[in-house]
């Protein structure tokens, strides 16, 4: 009877508003420590209802409801605890331990046998909580010891590590990162917004304690697999959500970075940036071949971004180190209305003139001599074009080489069939002499014709060729002063230069 009154008297007390259950009274005990340490279960069970009812506040001893309960051996009351769910987000005890950064009760509750991957109602797991707020130690106990999925998405899809770039806990981002978490794991949240550590990062850096977050972000992108070209739901890469100049020279630090990747909008970072970042892209050197901006935009046929860089102080035919330039890139890749744009603002032809008789691309002809105004069919130009013919003269001769050999080879066979065939024939009709003397007029024959047969193919494809540019040419300019062009262009060197290359 009197422990029925007791129970509604303390359910009446609890009940009233704005009353703190875990108040400390005598000895800096809560009402929660009075009740395990007088073994009264159904207490515990009423305190437990209380939402807010925390079973780790510290009495004078630094004591709290769990050691209580331990040390006392009250098996029940230990249970009680376990299976309680706490707060508003249903909370479990190991929970709360990782949230408060209780080394001690997350290594005896893993002890315990418990779930260590336990969710709550938002799907946190005890390490989401215990990233979030900062608590390293508790952070390696849980994964080490406990073996805790340590890339486990909650209900927003969001990971342990996007908890402590979020909320700027430096020491924990290393040590994820260090014991295996993944730094691309894309976060999902509101309108699947798909972002990843990297991105979070880059946009702190926009606002309070950008120290901090450049160290986060410079951690991050150290690591070698960190994609830092990865789109989120609007298909924006890190590089885009980038407003200081401070964070772009740590984004660009990478050698993989796209400064030209398109979101949704068709916009690239290039496109947004303010004119400082603009400009610190355009210094900037990518990729393993030491590209500039200028080299990227040909390369992927961006006319209006190299119309834009074209606009600022330049070097229109800078190299990367393989001692190509952007017009070159460009060409290369197809893009011819690049090729025009930068031979309109004064590109140095010379390679694309190379690359076009190497490839044989008449099309890319067609794009020079509309644009030069046909001056590259010129004496001083093309036929006698010093560079040009120091640059294929190897290759011709290797070429040279492989003719005479085939040729050889052509004439070898086509002499030994004739002797054999005369040889044959001889020694049916004649004496053996006879037959020898046959052999050796036929094969002398026979060598002759076939190095006419080489010759007079070498020709016409010389001739094929002619006539190709001839027909390109004539459909942009006179007949009459391209034919008298064309006739003085030596077009077996061009040619012979073609077939080297191939």
């Amino acid at each position: 009877m009197a422990d029925n009154l007791s129970l509604e008297l303390i359910k009446c007390l609890i009940n009233q508003p704005g009353l703190d259950v875990n108040v400390r009274g005598l000895n800096g005990k809560t009402p929660l420590h009075c009740a395990i340490e007088f073994d009264e279960l159904s207490m515990v069970d009423l305190l437990l209802t209380k939402k807010n009812i925390n079973p780790f506040v510290e009495d004078n001893d630094g004591k709290t409801s769990l050691d209580y309960a331990k040390e006392g051996k009250k098996a029940e009351i230990l249970q009680a605890l376990i299976n309680n769910k706490y707060g508003s987000e249903q909370d479990s005890l190991l929970h709360l331990a990782a949230m408060i950064g209780e080394v001690n009760a997350v290594r005896y509750l893993i002890g315990k046998g418990i779930d260590v991957n336990v969710r709550n109602a938002l799907h946190h797991t005890p390490l989401h909580l215990a990233a979030g707020i900062g608590h390293a130690e508790v952070v390696k106990i849980l994964i080490r010891e406990g073996k805790a999925e340590i890339d486990v998405f909650d209900a927003r899809n969001q990971t342990p590590m996007h908890y402590a770039v979020n909320n700027k806990k430096l020491e924990i981002v290393k040590l994820l990162l260090k014991l295996g978490a993944d730094v691309n794991s894309a976060r999902m949240g509101q309108n699947s917004m798909k972002l990843s550590p990297v991105h979070i990062a880059v946009s702190n850096t926009n606002y309070d304690e950008r120290d901090l977050c450049l160290d986060i972000l410079k951690c991050l992108i150290k690591e070698p697999n960190a994609q830092v070209n990865l789109q989120d739901y609007e298909n924006k890469t890190p590089l885009h959500y980038a407003e200081r100049l401070k964070t772009i020279e740590v984004l660009l630090t990478r050698e993989d970075i796209d400064p030209l990747v398109k979101d949704d909008s068709g916009k690239t970072p290039f496109d947004y940036a303010k004119p400082e970042i603009k400009k610190a892209l355009m210094n900037n050197k990518y990729g393993s071949e030491k590209n500039s901006l200028l080299h990227l935009a040909g390369q992927k046929g961006e006319i209006e971004i190299v119309d834009a860089i074209l606009k600022e102080e330049i070097d229109i035919d800078i190299v990367n180190n393989k001692g190509l330039s952007p017009i070159y890139l460009a060409a290369e890749k197809g893009h011819l209305h690049v090729v025009k744009l930068l031979l309109k603002k004064g590109a140095n032809y010379t390679p694309v003139l190379h690359l076009a008789i190497k490839s044989n691309n008449l099309e890319l002809f067609k794009v020079l001599f509309t644009e030069k105004n046909g001056s590259l069919l010129c004496k001083d130009t093309v036929v006698n074009f010093p560079t040009l013919h120091n640059k294929y003269v190897a290759q011709r001769e290797i070429a040279d080489k492989r003719t005479k050999k085939h040729n050889n080879i052509i004439c070898i066979y086509t002499t030994v069939s004739a002797v054999a065939v005369a040889v044959y024939i001889g020694l049916i009709t004649t004496t053996i002499s006879s037959a020898i003397i046959f052999a050796t007029i036929t094969g002398v024959f026979a060598l002759v014709i076939a190095i006419m047969i080489s010759e007079i193919s070498k020709r016409y494809i010389e001739n094929e060729f002619q006539k190709k540019m001839l027909m390109e040419l004539e459909g942009q300019r006179g007949t009459e002063s391209v034919r008298s062009e064309i006739d003085s262009v030596e077009v077996e060197s061009l040619h012979n230069s073609c077939l080297s290359g191939a």
